[in-house]
């Protein structure tokens, strides 16, 4: 065919490319290069109370469902902030969707993301074990796979800030979404789901799937900071970051028994909660639930969600004398159940007790907990729940008299045993540690 003259239209937002021609209309798409881009955005400070700046990115073009075949690739922010951990950044699709892109992170004194990728599959591992200016490609704070649910993809998608601390102001240069053939999604494979039983085992012993709750030792050893008595800030706090996961061959779940009957404490209404207990035979999923412990509304900044209560508890311990003396503990910090990331058997963040764990466990990645719903909180088989060090309630307040020198630090989850699990041993998590900001 003999082309005399040749159109070319180029949409800003992304790389969809049409080409005209008399009489004929070609339409063709670059599947790993469907980019999208909002720029030059200024960002809030804190207001002193909950705030939360949406960005929107309009997106249009692409089929109408995104899912394992084709989906959301990846999300990358260029950002100048001089304190990155005052930020909580959240992605929200137009169904509603919403995954956390990184959730303050940066340390105390951490600026910028400079062309910080974030993806299902980053290279440069977890953005919560990164530093500042993060420049690079990283795995988010949250599941990117949860997107590619087979939703319409087209319309308002939402970049979701938080400044969660005031005295400093930023600026998001750019927010780019891609979309093409290498999406986020976990199950490229058959593998264990409540849709697929035949994939699922239980010990051969019991039908019952327990969940089975560890402390993943990484985060903490690699993530805590202690400061000093004089510190403006945080004076006598040793800040620690946890993460949960459960290695177990059934999920943790649990949802309100009743949304009528609460108990009132000090103002705050408290849900009594009933876990989920799955069990498998003959190839069908049953379930049993089993009163467990409460959940309330947490309305502080940077969470405006709910948390179930006491779900950890952390101690500074020494050996005197032959002798184990807790030196502090902090209150039962509470938690919202959500499974914002998973073990990976080839990372090195995935070792607990000198295991590799990931998808070499049984039912891995079994149940989907995608958020802080009231409804349904959980983790999955597999899965962890991170809670950083600058979040509410990771410390412990160190004693004015105490002594530099060597102790042991001890992180148990459900202290006061109100969960069903099916090994308990391994709750307490501990690793010695030296205090050397206080005075002799």
């Amino acid at each position: 065919m003999n082309l005399k003259k040749t159109a070319f239209n180029y949409n800003r937002h992304s790389n969809w490319v049409s080409v005209y021609i008399p009489f004929v209309l070609i339409s063709f798409q670059i599947l790993n290069a469907q980019t999208f881009v909002e720029r030059n955005v200024e960002l809030h400070d804190f207001y002193n109370e909950f705030f939360q700046q949406e960005i929107p990115i309009e997106v249009s073009g692409l089929p109408t469902k995104i899912d394992e075949n084709f989906g959301i690739e990846s999300v990358e922010i260029t950002l100048h902030h001089n304190r990155t951990s005052d930020l909580k950044i959240q992605l929200q699709a137009p169904d509603g969707t919403t995954s956390w892109v990184t959730n303050r992170n940066g340390g105390i004194d951490g600026k910028n993301y400079i062309q910080t990728k974030f993806s299902f599959f980053g290279k440069n591992g977890r953005i919560n074990a990164a530093k500042n200016p993060f420049t690079g490609e990283y795995i988010p704070d949250g599941q990117f796979n949860y997107f590619n649910n087979s939703q319409n993809p087209n319309g308002t998608w939402k970049l979701l800030i938080e400044d969660l601390k005031s005295e400093e102001k930023g600026i998001l240069d750019e927010v780019k979404i891609t979309f093409g053939n290498h999406p986020a999604f976990i199950k490229k494979r058959q593998i264990c789901s409540f849709d697929t039983p035949q994939f699922c085992k239980n010990n051969g012993k019991s039908t019952e799937l327990l969940p089975d709750l560890v402390i993943v030792p990484f985060f903490t050893k690699t993530q805590f900071q202690e400061f000093g008595k004089d510190d403006a800030q945080y004076p006598s706090q040793l800040k620690i970051s946890v993460a949960i996961g459960n290695i177990g061959l059934g999920p943790m779940e649990v949802f309100p028994e009743s949304l009528e009957n609460f108990a009132n404490d000090n103002g705050k209404k408290r849900f009594q909660l009933l876990q989920k207990i799955y069990s498998l035979k003959s190839n069908k999923f049953t379930s049993d639930n089993r009163k467990s412990g409460t959940i309330y509304y947490d309305d502080m900044p940077g969470h405006q969600h709910y948390h179930v209560d006491d779900w950890i508890e952390m101690r500074l311990v020494k050996n005197i004398n032959g002798k184990r003396q807790i030196m502090c503990k902090g209150a039962k910090v509470s938690y919202c159940l959500f499974t914002n990331g998973m073990l990976y058997e080839k990372d090195e963040t995935s070792i607990i007790n000198k295991k590799n764990y990931g998808s070499n466990l049984i039912n891995y990645g079994l149940g989907d907990y995608p958020s802080c719903d009231l409804m349904k909180q959980g983790i999955s088989v597999g899965g962890y729940d991170y809670y950083g060090l600058m979040y509410e309630g990771q410390f412990l307040q160190l004693p004015k008299d105490l002594k530099n020198g060597d102790y042991i630090l001890e992180i148990e989850i459900d202290p006061q045993m109100k969960y069903h699990e099916s090994n308990r041993k391994n709750n307490t998590f501990s690793m010695p540690i030296k205090i050397t900001k206080q005075n002799q």
